[in-house]
């Protein structure tokens, strides 16, 4: 047997037994990226380590569930030829009756520690197809809408019967919905993935693999995934066009993808020499705050 140690002493911050077994946990971690058995004794940064009540968010996770806090904004994705608005990604908010907007970053990794993600992401799934065929109605419109999925909602037994309900509930068209999965979910357990991404093309819905070149195997996975798109990390978008080898990166990214009959979406342009590069390299389609 052997052992990773995490360990984590009294400090004026810690104000629940909660907060001081949380750094403990934290700690260990750390001793098992370590290679462990080892041991790693918890540090306070020098900016102070942010309170966190995690009993309590628990509870206000749960609270706001059943009060109806959570918001859906919706960003639009950009034909790069055109200019047209061609479809739109689902991004949730926390609407907190005392601290306003909370952003997801702040509660979406401890939900998914919970499991609450689960709930919340099946109601961010329902909410986005109702909004879309109203939206499509109202407008005499055709968008289509992104929702992103969390792992332990992707492979959760009934997620495909949860998506079938969805979709005959709201009476949304398949083809009008866009499932966004991560590369380190696919990764974790590749041919269930591989099964679960294939009954859902079945299904006539799109998927696209969001953050694309942040994980480990991009490449050796994409030639046999089943699926419709990649978006590309905004991480080699912000140095664009003056960083040389992200420009080498991305040109070859879209090419590559091109090739293989994917459609190319690139996150987080904001300004137009990032817009005029990836429309030089024929990338498809463009989101981020430059436009909207």
């Amino acid at each position: 047997m052997s052992a990773s140690i995490g360990i984590a002493d009294d400090d004026p911050q810690i104000e629940k037994s909660t907060q001081l077994l949380h750094h403990a946990i934290h700690a260990m971690n750390e001793a098992k990226k370590e290679g462990g058995n080892a041991w790693h004794w918890y540090a306070f940064n020098s900016i102070g380590t942010p309170k966190i009540d995690y009993v309590l968010m628990r509870h206000e996770l749960m609270v706001a569930m059943q009060e109806k806090q959570f918001r859906l904004v919706y960003q639009p994705v950009i034909d790069a030829r055109s200019g047209q608005l061609k479809s739109v990604e689902a991004l949730i908010r926390w609407q907190h009756p005392q601290r306003g907007f909370i952003s997801p970053v702040e509660f979406i990794p401890f939900a998914e520690k919970t499991g609450q993600i689960v709930v919340i992401g099946q109601w961010v799934l329902q909410q986005a197809c109702q909004d879309i065929v109203a939206w499509n109605k109202k407008n005499g419109a055709n968008l289509s809408v992104a929702v992103n999925l969390s792992p332990l909602q992707f492979k959760r037994t009934g997620f495909l019967h949860e998506l079938q309900e969805t979709l005959a509930d709201t009476q949304l068209q398949p083809e009008l919905l866009k499932i966004e999965v991560t590369e380190t979910m696919l990764i974790a357990g590749a041919d269930r993935s591989l099964e679960i991404l294939k009954a859902v093309r079945d299904l006539g819905i799109k998927v696209s693999v969001d953050d694309f070149g942040t994980g480990y195997s991009s490449l050796s996975y994409l030639r046999t995934l089943p699926v419709d798109e990649i978006k590309l990390d905004r991480s080699f978008i912000e140095h664009l066009p003056q960083n040389e080898k992200d420009g080498a990166i991305v040109a070859a990214i879209i090419v590559m993808a091109h090739q293989l009959g994917l459609h190319v979406v690139a996150e987080g342009i904001e300004n137009q020499d990032q817009a005029q590069f990836l429309k030089k390299y024929e990338c498809d389609d463009f989101q981020g705050y430059y436009f909207a």
